[in-house]
C-alpha cells in the first residue's frame, strides 16, 4: 500500500515593519527620554569624587582647628550693582597679601584654584544679626578656560576667609573675558554681635575689610 505525503502548506513570511516607521518610532522614544531626563532628573552641579572628597577633609580638618564653615550664595549678574544697593554706609577696604592665610594654607591636600588677583571690593560698614551680609567684588581669572564654580567662607573667631574657587570651563568653550563679578551673601546668624575682619583671597592680590554686626 502506497502512502501519500502531504507537504505542509508554506508559510508566508512575516512583514516587516516599513524602515520609516521604525525611524518614527526612535524619534519618538528618543524625544520622549530627553523630556524626562531634563524634567525630573537631578539637577545642580554633578558629584566630584575626588575634589568633593577632599573638600570635605578640609572641612573636617579645619573644623578641628576651630573654624566653621558658612554657606555663600553667589551670583553674577551681567552688570556691576551700583554702591547704594548694598548699603548706605560702605566698609573701608584695602589691600592684603594674596595666597591662601597661614591658618589655612596646611588644611588643604588640593589647595583651591583662586583667583589671580580681587581688584575691586564693595561691602557694607554693619549688617544685624541673623541678617544675609552682602558684598559685591571683581575677581580676574587665571585665563579663559575657567570660570568661578563656588566661594568658600571660614569663620574663626573674629576673623572671617573667603576663598572664591575657579574650576575649568566646560568643552571647548572660552570666557569672554578674564574679569568676573560676583554677587555674594551670607548669614550671620551664628556670629555674636561685634567686630569681624574679613579676608577675601586671591592668589596674588588680597583684599581686607572690617564690619560689625549690632
Amino acid at each position: 500500500m502506497n502512502r501519500i505525503l502531504v507537504m505542509p502548506a508554506r508559510r508566508p513570511p512575516p512583514k516587516s515593519l516599513p524602515l520609516r516607521w521604525v525611524v518614527v518610532a526612535i524619534v519618538l522614544f528618543m524625544g520622549a527620554y530627553t523630556f524626562l531626563r531634563l524634567h525630573y532628573g537631578k539637577r545642580g552641579k554633578p558629584f566630584e569624587p575626588y575634589h568633593d572628597l577632599g573638600e570635605r577633609a578640609a572641612t573636617k580638618q579645619l573644623a578641628g582647628l576651630g573654624f566653621q564653615r558658612i554657606p555663600v550664595n553667589l551670583e553674577r549678574p551681567a552688570e556691576p550693582l551700583p554702591a547704594a544697593r548694598l548699603a548706605p554706609a560702605l566698609a573701608e577696604i584695602v589691600g592684603a597679601s594674596g595666597g591662601l592665610p597661614a591658618e589655612l594654607d596646611g588644611a588643604f591636600a588640593i589647595k583651591p584654584a583662586l583667583p589671580a588677583t580681587i581688584n575691586g571690593v564693595i561691602a557694607p560698614r554693619e549688617t544685624m544679626t541673623a541678617a544675609p551680609y552682602p558684598l559685591q567684588f571683581t575677581c580676574a581669572q587665571p585665563d579663559y578656560r575657567t570660570q568661578i564654580d563656588s566661594v568658600l567662607l571660614f569663620c574663626r573667631d573674629r576673623q572671617l576667609y573667603l576663598l572664591p574657587t575657579f574650576e575649568p570651563v566646560p568643552g571647548k568653550l572660552l570666557a569672554r573675558s578674564k574679569e568676573s563679578v560676583i554677587f555674594a551673601t551670607f548669614s550671620t546668624q551664628g556670629l555674636p554681635p561685634g567686630r569681624y575682619s574679613v579676608t577675601l583671597c586671591g592668589g596674588h592680590a588680597s583684599k581686607r575689610w572690617e564690619f560689625t554686626v549690632r
